[in-house]
């Protein structure tokens, strides 16, 4: 059983594309706590997950410290450490839990250059050990961001955010996704990165060549086309995912003419998108309406606070 501490931002986020991945490989999960969840997975992808902390095989729980020992003994933990050697005891409980841990385990210790790394995350009053434990760290999402891009505008996404709402569609590998405002080309990039067939579309030229200059700076591939998104040229049913952060507007001329736009368009994706897959729509306003006007299905909603002036409103929804 693989264990995921979640990020405790964006946590709710954080929590869906791990199970949004799940359920697309056919893996059954249970939410632990707010930050811990469970999946039964031996294919789990979890190399592509963007807020998660810690991944890590789960061999057992416990509440008692001195219970410990005789579990590491009878899950086996302790001959898989001996056999894994050096190993180190991590947790966010500080370093003397860390050391008490370790005295019940054989085997060499190394805190610097650990072969095992034994990770213990607290849940629910409980202690959940997790080993070989593997530290997803989002720098590595850092050389595609907004400000590193050839061509970047402010209203773009950093790559880390845009790989959460890929994840959350449940894309895989050789599947299309699209993004049917597609800007600079955030959301394809990360797409693209995870094995997609993306595409993505823009009603302005200077977006649409900005994108295809960002995917070939990085060596990624995507369709990108200049076009309306409430004209897609796309066939009925013919897209596995659709992730896009909206056009926002604040004067009231503009919002009722983005009103239309997203009825609109909500309607075009909806067509082109495959029975029983994921739309993940990104706005700064309730858009729950227009969504089920145009036929999806709403499954969850969650806020993203970004700034004192606006707080995104994630829309996760289903054919």
């Amino acid at each position: 059983m693989l264990a995921f501490r979640v990020s405790g931002r964006l946590t709710g986020l954080a929590r869906e594309e791990v199970l949004a991945l799940a359920q697309r490989m056919g893996c059954p999960c249970r939410v632990v706590a707010d930050r811990l969840v469970l999946c039964r997975c031996s294919q789990y992808p979890w190399q592509r997950l963007s807020y998660t902390q810690i991944v890590g095989r789960r061999w057992f729980s416990f509440t008692r410290l001195m219970d410990f020992g005789t579990l590491a003994t009878i899950s086996g933990l302790r001959r898989y450490v001996v056999q894994n050697a050096p190993f180190a005891v991590r947790s966010p409980l500080g370093p003397g839990f860390n050391r008490r841990v370790g005295w019940y385990l054989d085997g060499s210790v190394d805190l610097r250059n650990p072969r095992t790394v034994v990770y213990i995350v607290p849940a629910s009053g409980r202690y959940h050990v997790l080993a070989p434990a593997h530290e997803l760290s989002p720098t590595r999402f850092f050389p595609r961001d907004v400000k590193n891009r050839p061509f970047h505008h402010p209203t773009s996404m950093n790559a880390r955010e845009a790989r959460l709402l890929v994840n959350v569609s449940g894309v895989l590998p050789g599947e299309v996704l699209l993004d049917p405002f597609a800007g600079a080309g955030g959301i394809l990039l990360e797409a693209a990165a995870v094995g997609a067939h993306a595409i993505g579309v823009d009603a302005v030229e200077e977006m649409v060549s900005g994108a295809r200059e960002n995917l070939e700076h990085y060596g990624l591939f995507a369709d990108v086309l200049h076009g309306d998104a409430r004209d897609l040229p796309l066939e009925d049913s013919s897209v596995d995912a659709i992730v896009t952060d909206l056009p926002y507007g604040r004067s009231s001329k503009v919002v009722g003419r983005l009103r239309e736009l997203y009825l609109s368009s909500f309607r075009e994706m909806y067509r082109v998108l495959k029975r029983g897959r994921r739309a993940v729509v990104v706005c700064d306003k309730d858009i729950s309406g227009p969504l089920s006007a145009a036929g999806f299905k709403l499954i969850r909603s969650f806020k993203w606070y970004v700034h004192s002036s606006l707080t995104r409103r994630v829309f996760v929804c289903q054919k």
